[in-house]
């Protein structure tokens, strides 16, 4: 009776260090193919991309002006990462739906760029295209580019933000993943809760999953970067 009623929390802490062990590895790729891009393509400010963070307000043809500035984006990226599909913006691509940490319901994720490895790059926003964006107090987070989502195991659920599915910023200086102690934005206390219900909850996991090795605010609620970054 004991092993049956622990048996589904060993199969899901296994999960999480496949989900973990998959992140990592996806850090060091992405890492590795910014700063070989920006190494040859020189600097992201330097690529001509256009602003885009929501549509809202956005006329038309400023959506598709943005739309082909975040395709520019992959098409780039491309050259160094070992990509099997592709669906560009303005495109019909197939999508499914995500959720945030907490179970709100979020918009539909597209596929977009799906790795040799199973990875999926969903989406990319250009926050700024003079890179200087300001997150937070690192160097890095005071010239952020723009974001992007990654989900570590494709369309196979749960498809929700903290779980699956991670976020990055791309920076004038490489990538960094969102909610590292520095982050004044989407903070790991603020976005990493599953006690809130916000539809951007889940945002700011990506840094505590890769520095920290675990997915351990998915079931205590008392970690911090300060203080314990384990349950137990």
């Amino acid at each position: 009776m004991v092993a049956a009623m622990t048996m589904p929390s060993l199969i899901q802490r296994q999960k999480e260090k496949e989900y973990a062990a998959k992140l990592k590895k996806f850090n060091s790729m992405m890492s590795q193919a910014v700063m070989m891009a920006i190494n040859e393509e020189g600097p992201i400010e330097n690529w001509g991309l256009t602003k885009y963070a929501t549509s809202d307000g956005m006329s038309d043809e400023e959506i598709a002006d943005a739309n082909e500035s975040r395709n520019k984006f992959f098409e780039i990226l491309s050259k160094y990462l070992k990509v099997v599909e592709y669906c560009p913006y303005n495109s019909t691509c197939e999508e499914w739906d995500r959720h945030s940490l907490d179970g709100t319901a979020y918009d539909s994720f597209p596929k977009r760029m799906v790795l040799a490895d199973g990875t999926m790059i969903n989406g990319v926003t250009i926050l700024s295209p003079q890179c200087n964006k300001n997150l937070g107090t690192s160097t890095s987070l005071q010239n952020v580019c723009g974001e992007f989502f990654v989900d570590v195991n494709g369309k196979k659920g749960p498809n929700a933000t903290g779980k699956d599915v991670f976020m990055f910023y791309y920076t004038k200086y490489g990538v960094t993943p969102v909610g590292t102690k520095e982050e004044t934005n989407a903070t790991f206390e603020t976005k990493c809760n599953r006690k809130i219900a916000d539809k951007l909850n889940g945002y700011g996991c990506a840094a505590w999953v890769i520095y920290n090795e675990n997915m351990d605010y998915l079931h205590c609620d008392d970690l911090s970067w300060d203080g314990k970054t384990r349950c137990k």
